[in-house]
């Protein structure tokens, strides 16, 4: 099973620059996600649930794929506790959950009925 490694990712990117934050280690809020939603997933948004707008896709240009999972990290700087994802699939649709605590899950498993276990 692949695994995607997103270790310089900052979802805070648009606010602080590396040259003002420093090197990157891991914030309260790190996860790992599972894909187990039957399709593959080409966008993967995550956002303060206190915003109204999604941050960039994590993604890039990778794909996950159903069965696959990916580890997504936080700037250590990241205060927001309540956080909401947003996932396109590859055949057009699209899925939101909104206020996961990620002070509290350390995996989210995305199932294809639409639900988020949290673990």
């Amino acid at each position: 099973m692949k695994n995607f490694n997103f270790l310089k990712l900052f979802l805070v990117a648009a606010i602080f620059s590396i040259a003002i934050t420093g090197t990157a280690s891991a914030g309260k809020q790190d996860f790992v996600l599972v894909n187990q939603t039957g399709r593959d997933i080409i966008n993967i948004y995550i956002s303060p649930s206190s915003t109204y707008y999604w941050n960039d896709d994590i993604l890039g240009t990778d794909i996950l794929q159903n069965g696959e999972t990916a580890d997504i990290h936080f700037h250590r700087s990241e205060t927001d506790r309540y956080w909401d994802m947003k996932v396109d699939f590859a055949d057009g649709n699209d899925y939101v959950w909104t206020n996961f605590d990620l002070f509290a899950v350390s995996k989210i498993v995305l199932k294809f009925d639409g639900a988020a276990v949290e673990y």
